[in-house]
């Protein structure tokens, strides 16, 4: 406790040593308009209460969206188990055929993006080489 007094002491003296125009200034104010004083304290009490309920405000609304978020996604998990399970994004949600296929067309860009007079079109036959 002693230290905590001594350190508490020391910082105000080195805070007067630093300002101390602004430090004889308070002072006279002080002595000589304690009415005055007493309103700049209350104004700046004010502004330090309106800034720890700013911020204090921030942090329940903070919380609470991140407590619906939670909420939202517990639901939309429960409801994806009870209607067959959760298989990850992505996945389809009935399995197709073994061997059955589907052409989806995924966006609206041509089907070919070089003309069709380039190039010529060759037949061609697989063979298999024998080995000499």
């Amino acid at each position: 406790m002693m230290n905590f007094l001594l350190l508490l002491i020391d910082a105000v003296g080195s805070f007067i040593r630093r300002n101390p125009i602004f430090c004889l200034a308070v002072l006279l104010l002080a002595v000589f308009a304690p009415s005055l004083m007493q309103g700049i304290a209350l104004v700046v009490l004010y502004v330090i209460l309106g800034i720890v309920c700013f911020w204090a405000g921030i942090f329940l609304w903070l919380r609470w969206r991140i407590g619906q978020a939670q909420k939202r996604m517990g639901e939309e998990f429960e409801a994806r188990q009870r209607t067959g399970g959760f298989r990850g994004f992505g996945s389809r949600q009935t399995p197709d055929r073994e061997g059955e296929v589907k052409i989806r067309r995924t966006s609206d860009t041509p089907e070919k993006r070089v003309s069709r007079d380039v190039g010529d079109y060759v037949d061609f036959e697989e063979t298999k080489e024998e080995k000499k």
